[in-house]
């Protein structure tokens, strides 16, 4: 070898194609922001907006806590300080279990101002109450202190909101005429809601909600049986005058593994593949309302907040991904032609 040679790292190119590559790179996946981001300070600000877009927290009692961009592990009990990147935020799943301290949560609440989508336990609601209150008092001193926000009102982007657990209507009655800084109604500004569990309660706060355009919710739990002809929402959601599009949401765990929802597959009934019963599901719910669609979600050994963040970093929501499956007809792509042989009758 030429002892003159050199060995180029990285190419020779204008500043500019550089930084687009490491944008387009940044945007195209988690990863490559993360990678992007550990290479040098000023990189690292590109990355930056795309790593801490979607941020997971977890807080459990005395010995965890989750607060980073999606990863599920940390070494601190609670947030020390507010989040340096909390504005950056835009979709926010959080979870405080057991005895945990809802100021950590609070905390997390008040330092992400832009959230536009949030997926929280219905027993935060009020901690979120809690961090509108504490900013709303907050001097101009103080909230830079909380780091760089948007010359608007806090919150004033949230249009989503996931329950990840069951809710009641007591959650909800506080929250009744809250208004943000600018002057609007929290309530008001919410466009999509999506409940992942309602085993225990079928209430949905839909008729608080009264610019609601997209709804979710988990179809098994409701009781549902389309074979006996059978359709059962929460009372008032087909006749709630803004939604345009309502997603039953069918677990695939449950689709496959579970008989008490497969009436067809009981003695005396004669058993159809699960794809071909969820298409026909499909169809059946679709002739009771047109705005009703059917999705499998979560799929099969997907975690639901895994499902959540895999929805929000790639920009296609749920209701993308039914309204597109409808198109193409692709429903019950990927379920199996056959029940699994251990819950065979």
């Amino acid at each position: 070898m030429d002892s003159s040679s050199t060995t180029t790292v990285f190419p020779d190119l204008p500043p500019e194609i550089v930084i687009q590559i490491f944008e387009a790179t940044a945007c195209a996946s988690h990863q490559g922001a993360h990678t992007i981001s550990l290479l040098c300070s000023w990189a690292r600000n590109i990355a930056l907006p795309y790593l801490f877009e979607t941020i997971v927290y977890r807080s459990k009692p005395s010995f965890s806590v989750t607060l980073s961009s999606g990863d599920k592990r940390s070494h601190q009990s609670r947030p020390s300080g507010p989040l340096r990147w909390g504005h950056l935020v835009r979709n926010l799943w959080t979870e405080s279990t057991g005895m945990s301290q809802p100021s950590g949560e609070e905390e997390v609440f008040r330092s992400c101002p832009n959230v536009q989508n949030i997926a929280l336990m219905s027993s935060s609601l009020r901690t979120l109450l809690r961090a509108i209150q504490a900013r709303s008092r907050t001097t101009v001193s103080q909230r830079d202190e909380l780091g760089p926000t948007s010359e608007h009102a806090f919150l004033h982007r949230l249009r989503s909101i996931t329950l990840v657990t069951h809710t009641f209507r007591y959650d909800w009655h506080f929250l009744v005429g809250t208004r943000l800084q600018d002057g609007s109604q929290l309530l008001h500004n919410i466009t999509h809601l999506r409940i992942l569990d309602m085993k225990i309660s079928a209430f949905c706060p839909h008729n608080l909600l009264p610019n609601l355009t997209h709804l979710a919710l988990p179809y098994l739990d409701l009781g549902n049986n389309f074979e006996q002809d059978v359709l059962r929402l929460p009372a008032g959601v087909l006749e709630h005058d803004t939604l345009r599009m309502i997603v039953l949401t069918v677990a695939e765990e449950k689709w496959l593994t579970n008989p008490w929802y497969q009436i067809a597959r009981y003695p005396g009934k004669s058993s159809s593949s699960p794809r071909d019963m969820f298409r026909t599901l499909v169809r059946w719910a679709q002739q009771r309302d047109d705005r009703i669609y059917v999705f499998l979600s979560p799929r099969r050994m997907v975690d639901p907040s895994q499902d959540w963040v895999n929805a929000a970093r790639s920009g296609r929501s749920l209701w993308e991904a039914a309204a597109q499956a409808r198109d193409c007809d692709s429903h019950g792509a990927g379920l199996p032609e056959e029940y699994p042989k251990y819950m065979g009758r």
